[in-house]
């Protein structure tokens, strides 16, 4: 299983929109600067974000992105799904209802899921509940009280 790699980016604009909460909107130019992120990018998993409701973005020259909502009620599910959205990971084929057994294709799918259908789902349902319990507020943390005035200090200068 492979993340899209704006998984990362959202989570880390969305640790830095909440650790510059104070300051104001934050301008898209300078979330790209503050992670070396290619702007035009950004603007496309931003607008994600924007229409899932987990952030808000403001128009003007004081304008820029914000959190919707607090950082304790966004989750890396949130993001994960505003991203590539809800569907399944894994996708069942049946092929256990072809080759040598499609003869057999009504009974063995009246037995109902397979096993390793089952697992699969069960598995996702696991790593969803994993990321649904870690918030951007919890997260926080892991940046540090320098990098967290660091990114409020680049942010305000930016503002002047």
């Amino acid at each position: 299983m492979k993340l899209p790699r704006g998984a990362e980016w959202m989570a880390h604009c969305l640790v830095a929109l909440a650790v510059c909460d104070d300051v104001g909107p934050v301008p898209r130019r300078t979330l790209s600067e503050i992670f070396d992120i290619s702007e035009e990018y950004l603007t496309k998993q931003l607008q994600l974000l924007v229409k899932q409701g987990a952030i808000v973005s403001t128009a003007g020259q004081r304008g820029g992105y914000r959190l919707a909502k607090p950082p304790t009620s966004i989750t890396l599910l949130d993001v994960l799904n505003a991203l590539q959205g809800e569907a399944p990971l894994f996708n069942c084929e049946d092929v256990r209802c072809r080759g040598i057994f499609k003869d057999e294709a009504d009974k063995i799918k009246a037995r109902g899921k397979c096993g390793i259908h089952k697992a699969m789902l069960a598995a996702e349902a696991e790593w969803r509940q994993s990321l649904e319990c870690v918030t951007i507020d919890s997260l926080i943390e892991s940046v540090g009280d320098d990098g967290a005035k660091r990114m409020r200090d680049f942010v305000s200068a930016g503002r002047k």
